[in-house]
Parts: C-alpha cells; structure tokens; sequence
C-alpha cells in the first residue's frame, strides 16, 4: 500500500509518472518493479522525448491520456501501440508542459489558465466536468496539487476560492500537506492511484501521515 523509495537519488518521484485506478505511465521501466506490487496496476513505459521525466508533458485519468503535439517520430510509434490500452488527446499548445499545468482525477479536471483555451476540448475528451483555476495563485496546478479518486493534497498556500472550485469540481475533500521535508509541491513529490501510493524516503512522519490520511488509507 505504501512505498517510500527514490528513484536515482531524486525524492521527486512524481515527475518520472502518473498513476491511475486502471493503469500507470513511467517514463523508464527500471522503476516499475518496485511500484506494480503498491499500486495493483499494469505498468507501460513511455520515454516521452526520449526523458524520464515524461510526467513534465502528459497526464491523465482512467479515460485516458493528454499529451503535448510537439511529438517526435520515435514517440509517435509508441503511442500507436499504447493506443490499444487508453484514448489519447493530443492538444496544440505553446506550452508542453502539460502535465504541471493539469490536476485531475475520473471525476474532473482543474485546468491552469495557461490552458483554458482548451477547456471544451479537454471536458468533451475526459467526459467530466472541467474548471480552471490556479493554486497558491499559480498556474503550476499539476505539481502545487495532487488528486486521486480518493482525495486531493494541495500546497500549504492554497487559497480558500481555489480549493473550493478544486473540491467540487474533482468531488473529493482537499487538504494541505508538503512533501519531502518541506516542498510544497505534492504534486510532484507522489505517485498514487486508489490503491497504494510511492512517497520519497525524504518525506517526514506527519507528511507521510497527511498522505496517508487525505488519500483515504487510514481505513484500509
């Protein structure tokens, strides 16, 4: 149900993937052993752009995935063969990023302003209910958040309107928390879906029970 581990040294494990209640995305396979017994999913591996780090550009819900267009052939070959397993939304923007600039669970869709021209593209993608706001009044939502069909963690500075339009568009209950000693990016300190979640071997006592609460763990 839990792990804590680094991966290469580096706490910040939510930027090498994303978790869902129907599948996992890492960047490299080499981590994938350590999570599939945590999060009870199958796990692919996509180097997006040729990087680890492939949680910088895409994201996604059990519906599926959305990725930046500034795609190269070799990732282009990859996704047709990943096509079988989700639906893919390939959206044409400046910014590549997508995966800071979105927080999403199966039950919505927090979209940074960056990304608001997007809005009706993305909602009719995911088939839920899509708002955008910032965090902390940021437009990082991706990495000053982090959701599951089970609870959402947000930075310490989140404003109270923000996290208002977070619970009720993704309808689950927010909390506060930091990651890795401090960081108060809990988006990108975590991997999780609705049955287990990875954590860096960085991250205190009360943060770890903060996760553990507000994912909904504590009853399991």
């Amino acid at each position: 149900m839990i792990l804590r581990t680094n991966f290469d040294g580096d706490p910040n494990l939510g930027l090498y993937g994303f978790a869902t209640d129907k599948y996992c995305i890492m960047g490299n396979d080499r981590y994938s052993a350590k999570l599939k017994d945590v999060l009870k999913v199958h796990i692919h591996s996509w180097p997006l752009f040729n990087m680890d780090l492939i949680r910088l550009f895409c994201t996604g819900n059990s519906t599926g995935v959305i990725v930046p267009h500034m795609l190269k052939d070799y990732d282009r070959d990859i996704l047709d063969k990943m096509k079988k397993h989700f639906e893919m939304l390939i959206i044409k923007d400046r910014y590549s990023s997508v995966g800071n600039l979105i927080l999403l669970n199966d039950n919505g869709v927090i979209l940074s302003p960056l990304l608001k021209k997007h809005k009706k593209e993305i909602e009719k993608f995911f088939g839920v209910r899509c708002e955008t706001t910032t965090i902390a009044g940021l437009s990082i939502v991706g990495n000053l958040g982090f959701a599951t069909n089970k609870g959402c963690l947000l930075s310490p500075k989140v404003r109270e309107r923000e996290k208002k339009i977070i619970e009720e568009t993704l309808q689950v209950d927010a909390d506060i928390t930091t990651v890795n000693f401090g960081s108060p990016y809990p988006g990108a300190g975590l991997i999780a879906n609705s049955n287990g979640f990875a954590v860096s071997e960085q991250s205190s006592g009360p943060e770890l029970g903060r996760i553990t609460d507000v994912l909904g763990f504590l009853d399991k």
